[in-house]
């Protein structure tokens, strides 16, 4: 991030500031944040433009694809930071991308202040859908005829297990050779190559790799194992991630109730271990292992293609690209969000920006 005073574009960015404040910031926002105009550096390539008033600051950011480019003006000194994305791929360089938009997205506040009817139906006609989001059925973003990874069969089999490790006794007592012995169950059931090792060696090779100490306690001491669960010397470590992934992979976390005992929450981020984590809740209801599969439903959902998926041109978004090569007829059954649009301001949010510039809090008193 690089610093300027006196920055060609601060004049830029404070004539952008005004216009900004005189339209409607976004509703039940907790900050004041308005979408600004798109910026579109060429035919069909629209950006999406977002500016939050926090403090003495205007931070503003242009989504072009997986990358977002950011900026702030300094508002009672007229300074601008101009920042570098850390990102997947850039297209522009960052001072280049602000200097081309500030001209366009002022020209096209101007216009949206002046005619906002006329203007927002322009942009809900011309703006290209690869432009925008929305959400589609997950089966409808898979080939035809793709089998669905989770079955009834299997489905039910979840179901039982989840049961049954819901109605299952809490352990009494925990040691680190129990809690590998387990983990080596959940492996064997997601993956079988694996089941001539032994649990440790498992656990090493897909864990996270920050154990927090796990693997160098006793294996067979139920107190070392409480002591040191208690102590939370592991905290800031990954010892319960017993598959890594991003954000997070698999994780079968240790629960102590002093009441009840030792029971296990199981939980998984990453899509693409869905299923495998599905294996493995099922091999712990075999083994009456007390234990919650956290989101289970969300999990089930999704691996019978029954959730949405969100369709878009932003990161963690299905592309309409490849909607149209995977499914082609499945892109007349998105349901594409409302275009932005952009009104004039009102007065209760007019006192709102101002009591912001006076205070920097985001609320009247």
């Amino acid at each position: 991030m690089k610093r300027h005073d006196n920055h060609p574009l601060s004049a830029q960015y404070a004539a952008l500031f005004a216009l900004l404040k005189e339209t409607e910031p976004i509703a039940e926002k907790y900050d004041v944040e308005w979408w600004g105009p798109y910026f579109i550096p060429r035919a069909r390539q629209w950006h999406r433009s977002r500016f939050r008033l926090y403090g003495g600051g205007l931070y503003g950011s242009i989504e072009a694809g997986w990358t977002t480019y950011s900026s702030t003006l300094f508002i009672s000194t007229g300074d601008v930071v101009i920042e570098s994305p850390s990102n997947y791929s850039m297209a522009w360089e960052a001072q280049a991308l602000w200097t081309s938009a500030f001209p366009q997205l002022t020209r096209r506040l101007k216009v949206a202040i002046g005619n906002p009817d006329v203007f927002n139906r322009r942009v809900r006609r011309l703006i290209p859908f690869e432009a925008r989001t929305g959400r589609v059925v997950r089966k409808w973003t898979w080939p035809k005829r793709a089998r669905t990874p989770l079955s009834k069969m299997e489905l039910s089999r979840l179901e039982s297990a989840c049961e049954r490790g819901e109605r299952a006794d809490s352990w009494n007592s925990l040691t680190s050779g129990k809690y590998l012995e387990i983990v080596g169950r959940a492996y064997d059931a997601a993956y079988p190559d694996m089941r001539n090792l032994a649990a440790s060696e498992k656990y090493s090779s897909k864990a996270d790799g920050r154990h927090g100490g796990l693997l160098l306690l006793p294996v067979q001491d139920a107190r070392a194992f409480r002591d040191w669960y208690m102590s939370k010397t592991w905290s800031g470590t990954h010892p319960w991630e017993i598959v890594f992934g991003h954000p997070h992979g698999v994780l079968l976390s240790p629960f102590h109730d002093p009441k009840a005992g030792w029971r296990f929450h199981l939980s998984v981020d990453s899509p693409g271990l869905f299923l495998q984590t599905v294996k493995m809740a099922i091999a712990l209801g075999d083994a009456s292992v007390p234990f919650m599969f956290d989101g289970k439903d969300r999990v089930a959902s999704a691996l019978r293609g029954a959730d949405l998926v969100e369709v878009g041109p932003f990161y963690d978004q299905f592309s309409l690209a490849d909607l149209r090569d995977v499914r082609p007829e499945a892109v007349d059954r998105v349901e594409w969000d409302p275009v932005v649009e952009i009104h004039p301001v009102s007065e209760a949010q007019r006192d709102r920006v101002s009591h912001v510039l006076r205070t920097g809090s985001p609320f009247l008193s």
